[in-house]
């Protein structure tokens, strides 16, 4: 998942009706995004997330 507000790509954590959870995919804490700022993220962004 991409949180549209920052460019940041996570793994989905959990999900309500109004945000979502994400956690990076390397490290660091999780976080909570307005679920109409979240989508799904490419191939290529995951790749250049795990290459960070």
């Amino acid at each position: 998942m991409v949180d549209t507000r920052s460019g940041a790509v996570g793994r989905l954590v959990e999900t309500t009706a109004s945000e979502v959870v994400l956690e990076p995919l390397t490290s660091g804490p999780e976080w909570t995004v307005p679920a109409v700022y979240a989508r799904a993220a490419t191939p290529e962004e995951v790749a250049a997330a795990l290459a960070e």
